[in-house]
């Protein structure tokens, strides 16, 4: 017999499933490919790419990729969008938006009518989980990942900015959202200075309490992560030895960047309230089910200690030896 407590908690969980899901759901779904729109009688190009398995009439997660600079969306989709599509395991629909003049200048805001104006076509074709929009980029791109975060927090969940700077403006920027900045102390052209700017002013605008950040030296090969104690969205902080690259290695050579920003968005979505339930300690098995990973959390991988379950409606599957996931 199920207790009323249990049955609360799905229903609660079944209540918030619907409402974060679009309008889009049950309709036929457009298809993958290079999209137009006009912005601002500017016409703009944007790669849709949706899952293999796409299913109408489940709300997927939603990743925008921005490019850098002298870049294109052609780059970001053809580099599996930051490396994140084969960490997706079929949960998520990516976008690639082009920017004008190969970079994202953001004059008079129009890159982030760009981006609205996608998130509306989104929404109303397609079926979206419109609590678990993400955004991603390296240099410019990140830059940009930065400027919607400030714009638009009731829309993007997190961002990863990869060796960003304020290029691209911050209107606005006192709503939390979650932050992940990653910058290498050898980097040349933007130097890790401007990427500590962004970081310090999520982290005030996190609630974040100030603590050392160890970064390695320049030319080391090594990265070091800081995660603070935020009271009101989380920040994660994390320098390389490297330059100015979108995919950093790390200590022994490991690309760490996908993962990382995987993960974080992962935390990002279970670290809500609003979207999930307690957990136990990590390397804790739980015995009720309630308590376990919630959908498109880590389950498994080698040294995973956390917990190895799924939340009703989800099953752990491998991605790859060292990471699985709740889809």
């Amino acid at each position: 017999m199920i207790s009323f407590p249990t049955l609360a908690l799905a229903l609660l969980g079944a209540v918030q499933t619907v409402e974060s899901a679009s309008a889009g759901c049950g309709k036929s779904p457009a298809s993958s490919g290079t999209k137009s729109m006009t912005v601002n009688g500017k016409q703009r190009q944007y790669i849709l790419q949706l899952p293999g398995n796409y299913d109408s009439n489940k709300a997927h997660r939603v990743v925008f990729g921005y490019h850098w600079r002298d870049g294109s969306m052609n780059d970001v989709a053809g580099g599996g969008f930051y490396g994140l599509l084969s960490l997706a395991g079929g949960s998520t629909i990516f976008v690639a938006p082009n920017g004008l003049n190969a970079g994202w200048a953001n004059n008079g805001g129009e890159d982030i009518t760009f981006t609205d104006q996608i998130v509306a076509l989104l929404k109303n074709d397609l079926c979206v989980d419109e609590g678990q929009f993400f955004a991603t980029g390296w240099s410019y791109g990140g830059s940009m990942s930065h400027s919607v975060a400030c714009s638009r927090p009731n829309v993007f969940k997190a961002v990863s900015v990869i060796a960003g700077a304020q290029l691209s403006g911050c209107s606005g920027g006192n709503t939390p959202v979650a932050y992940l900045g990653i910058h290498g102390t050898a980097d040349n052209v933007l130097g890790i200075g401007l990427g500590r700017q962004l970081r310090d002013k999520w982290m005030q605008t996190n609630g974040c309490v100030s603590k050392n950040a160890p970064e390695p030296s320049a030319g080391q090969q090594s990265d070091i992560k800081t995660t603070y104690s935020c009271s009101r969205a989380p920040v994660t902080w994390i320098a390389h030895g490297g330059g100015h690259v979108p995919d950093p290695s790390g200590t022994n050579g490991v690309k760490f960047a996908p993962g990382e920003t995987w993960t974080f968005f992962n935390a990002a979505v279970s670290s809500d309230p609003s979207t999930s339930t307690p957990t136990t300690n990590p390397g804790t098995e739980p015995t009720n089910p309630t308590t376990c990973s919630p959908k498109w959390g880590q389950c498994g991988g080698r040294e995973w200690t956390g917990l190895t379950c799924c939340q009703s409606g989800s099953t752990c599957r491998a991605t790859n030896e060292w990471y699985s996931q709740c889809l």
